[in-house]
C-alpha cells in the first residue's frame, strides 16, 4: 500500500488492511451492520442459513426421487402390459 496507514491499522496484517481496502460500499454497510448485532444473533442466523440450504437440498433430492420413482413406475407398467400382450397374443398397439 503505497496510502499512509491509520494509526489502528498498521497493527493489522498487510492481508487485513489489502482486504478492508478491497471492500465495496455495499460489503462494507453489510459488515457494519453485522458487527451492531450480538455475536450469538449472527452465529444463529449462520447456523439457520446452513440449515435451510441442508433442508432445501434434501427436499430437492426427495421431489427428483419422487419423480424418479413415479416415471419408472409408469414405464415397467406400459411394459409389462405390452408383454403381457404377447403372451395373450393381443397384436400390441
Amino acid at each position: 500500500m503505497t496510502e499512509p496507514v491509520p494509526g489502528r491499522l498498521v497493527e493489522l496484517s498487510e492481508d487485513t488492511r489489502s482486504w478492508l481496502a478491497d471492500l465495496r460500499e455495499d460489503e462494507l454497510k453489510t459488515l457494519k451492520e453485522v458487527v451492531k448485532m450480538p455475536a450469538d444473533d449472527v452465529r444463529d442466523g449462520f447456523k439457520m442459513v446452513r440449515d435451510l440450504r441442508t433442508v432445501t437440498r434434501f427436499l430437492r433430492w426427495l421431489i427428483y426421487g419422487a419423480l424418479a420413482i413415479f416415471l419408472g413406475t409408469v414405464a415397467l407398467y406400459k411394459n409389462v402390459l405390452e408383454i403381457w400382450g404377447w403372451i395373450k397374443g393381443v397384436p400390441s398397439a
